[in-house]
């Protein structure tokens, strides 16, 4: 059965805690496109340096995991051990080296050779995995209240997972990518399929694929391990814009795949820190200069008649609406060579307000440009701590 959410009417953000002024606003006045949490938790890309001891993160994040979203344990916290976690760890870890190898030998022979670009027959930009660590692990578990090994596994997604970014944002490529797994499900069938949600934005001429080539997809599954796969529609106000697979391996771990374009997967690794900030999620300390410039957009108190928060809320929604022009920006560039940007270029405020009929209130910090550099800058010393 394919069901189809939609995240842009009336949705709600969740409880924001400003912990400097020590004041919590429920904020469902804050009510904004793209703010609903993913029906499933969805691998990221972004955080690389999630496993650093919970002791280095900022102070205030370290309160009940269950209670504000934050994933850092103080240590008091009931969750799984470690060697529980590091088990668990090891064992999604050989199903990412699994999951590797198949989309190596399935897509390896649809990437460009070496100079040349993208095209519809070798759409295959990157292929990218990662492995959710044993410490994010302790984590995640304490914040959703699993103390045991099949709990762990049965109820958290995002334990392995994969990107086939694509050069070729455009249609044709990702029929491609899809065609050759269904090929590969039907003569090998390794690659059990459980879900498949499609990503759209409200404009639908910016999605990869037909909802009837991912339904072929999910029946070849079907076909080869005799369970239905969920099918979903997600339209999001923003144009975010992917393919999300989860896939079930033999031991149980269910991991997730994704299928986006360059240029849409190099925006969301940074957009992806605004949206946790946002919705009051904790992000990494390393990046404190993002939430401090981000702080305008969020509630004072827990008065929805201050007019301070109103304000803020209508910065927050040019925020978002800025963060939607950003992802069509992003879903308009044409095919790229195989050679990556040093420095990617994102639509900037000032292009963005020219196309507004009204004047914006939003700072020159809060261009995309600027969170990239600082973000870049942040993650270096994150790699440079982790490789002490």
């Amino acid at each position: 059965m394919l069901k189809i959410f939609t995240h842009n009417i009336n949705v709600f953000a969740p409880r924001i805690d400003n912990s400097k002024n020590n004041s919590v606003m429920s904020t469902s006045t804050f009510n904004a496109p793209r703010l609903k949490p993913l029906l499933n938790d969805c691998v990221s890309f972004t955080s690389r340096g999630k496993n650093l001891p919970a002791k280095t993160f900022e102070p205030q994040a370290l309160e009940k995991t269950a209670k504000a979203g934050s994933k850092d344990l103080t240590g008091k916290e009931r969750t799984i051990s470690n060697g529980l976690a590091h088990s668990i760890y090891t064992m999604a870890n050989r199903d990412t080296n699994d999951l590797k190898y198949i989309l190596r030998k399935v897509l390896g022979p649809l990437r460009p050779q070496d100079g040349m670009p993208c095209d519809d027959e070798h759409p295959v930009f990157k292929l990218e995995s990662r492995t959710k660590g044993a410490n994010s692990i302790r984590e995640k578990a304490s914040q959703k209240f699993l103390y045991s090994k099949e709990s762990v596994i049965n109820n958290l997604h995002d334990l392995t997972g994969a990107r086939i970014i694509l050069g070729n944002g455009l249609k044709g490529g990702a029929d491609t990518v899809i065609d050759a797994l269904i090929d590969y499900i039907q003569s090998e069938g390794k690659l059990k399929i459980v879900e498949v949600e499609n990503h759209i934005p409200m404009d639908k001429k910016f999605q990869y694929v037909s909802q009837t080539k991912l339904h072929n997809l999910a029946k070849a599954s079907y076909k080869k391990f005799g369970t239905f796969a969920s099918e979903s529609i997600t339209r999001n106000e923003t144009g975010y814009t992917a393919i999300h697979i989860l896939v079930e391996f033999p031991d149980g771990i269910t991991g997730e795949i994704q299928i986006l374009g360059k240029d849409v997967a190099i925006f969301k690794e940074l957009e992806d820190i605004p949206y946790k900030i946002l919705q009051g999620k904790a992000v990494h300390p390393e990046y404190e200069e993002i939430k401090e410039i981000l702080k305008p957009l969020l509630p004072v108190d827990d008065n929805p008649l201050n007019p301070e928060n109103a304000a803020r809320l209508k910065l927050r929604n040019e925020f978002i609406a800025y963060t939607t022009a950003a992802y069509k920006h992003e879903r308009k560039k044409g095919p790229s060579s195989p050679k990556e940007r040093l420095i990617p270029e994102f639509l900037t405020i000032s292009e963005f307000a020219s196309t507004q009929r009204k004047k914006l209130h939003l700072t020159p910090d809060m261009d995309f440009n600027n969170l990239y550099k600082i973000k870049s800058a942040a993650d270096a010393r994150i790699k440079k701590n982790l490789s002490k």
